[in-house]
């Protein structure tokens, strides 16, 4: 008598199992469908991140629409599609249910209100309530990507610390285009070197051109070109009352245009010095002698004021001045 309920009993534990984690079948299924990155309206993205949840999910909320203009957004989004893709056709332990959705602004633009959104992209990690790698947080924990410049294998070190998925890595794939282009590249340098090679020996050993290029290096790199390269700044920017601005105040920022202003002044100095000690003394001419002296001094004078002016830009406390 007791052997037909046990053998209902046994047929019907496999399907009350696997009838307790629908939304976990169904975003596999979707998962798979997006090639591993699932895209959300608002009420997936309410479903979704609702408990109990038995995997965790990692959510971007982003503004991909031209009109927002969101660098940002366009930075991230194919980094976390390749990430999303790779984990997609991982193999993956058991318990290791984690899956990659984004929500766009265009779609679910309630969201974004709700949760008081004012710039885009934002990453969120939400974390199995149940399970091995339950967590006791609730809600979502944010993560900013922008100084890693939004690449996947800092968001992939991220969720395979936080979110406890050992098998998650991330390999990026060879750009067979560049390797192409390259290839291309350094076969033409070859034959090009090659074929000229007898006017580039000339062109290395002409010591003006040598000379000209380092004076050229010198002049870049004592007014802050690595600088430049380092933080990227504006090149110019608008004041106040609508004018452009070269020339940013203090010791803490710059403008690009300040290294090819500042570059162009010392030059003239220079060449104003190399004018007075080395051109105008060999001139037979005492007029033309004469008239070079008044030139280059005005020139150098001239120059000195404008460097003095541009000092006090950047210290507006710096009491001279020439004119």
């Amino acid at each position: 008598m007791l052997l037909f309920p046990s053998l209902l009993l046994a047929g019907l534990l496999p399907a009350l199992c696997s009838a307790a984690t629908p939304k976990l079948d169904k975003y596999r299924q979707l998962a798979r469908k997006h090639n591993g990155l699932i895209p959300l309206d608002a009420a997936q993205y309410d479903e979704l991140t609702s408990s109990p949840r038995d995997y965790s999910v990692s959510v971007v909320l982003t503004a991909m629409g031209s009109q927002y203009k969101c660098i940002p957004c366009h930075t991230l989004q194919p980094e976390y599609q390749l990430l999303a893709k790779q984990w997609n056709s991982a193999k993956k332990q058991d318990g290791e249910d984690h899956f990659f959705a984004y929500l766009d602004f265009a779609t679910a633009p309630t969201i974004f209100q709700r949760l008081g959104l004012q710039t885009a992209p934002t990453f969120q990690l939400w974390m199995p309530t149940e399970g091995s790698r339950a967590a006791n947080q609730l809600g979502p924990e944010g993560a900013d990507f922008g100084r890693s410049n939004f690449q996947a294998e800092a968001i992939a070190s991220y969720l395979k610390t936080t979110a406890k998925l050992p098998s998650l890595a991330f390999s990026r794939p060879v750009d067979k285009s560049k390797v192409v282009k390259t290839a291309v590249l350094a076969l033409g340098t070859v034959i090009g070197v090659y074929q000229g090679r007898s006017y580039i020996r000339v062109v290395f050993s002409q010591t003006y051109i040598w000379a000209g290029m380092t004076i050229i290096v010198i002049l870049l790199m004592t007014s802050g070109y690595m600088w430049n390269q380092i933080r990227r700044p504006l090149y110019s920017q608008a004041g106040r009352n609508g004018q452009v601005t070269y020339i940013a105040g203090g010791y803490q920022s710059q403008l690009g245009a300040e290294t090819h202003i500042v570059a162009g002044i010392y030059g003239v100095l220079g060449f104003s010095t190399y004018a007075l000690a080395h051109i105008i003394p060999k001139l037979n001419d005492p007029v033309r002698q004469r008239l070079g002296i008044y030139v280059w001094t005005g020139v150098y004078i001239i120059m000195v004021g404008v460097l003095i002016n541009v000092f006090q830009i950047k210290q507006p406390g710096y009491p001279f001045r020439i004119f």
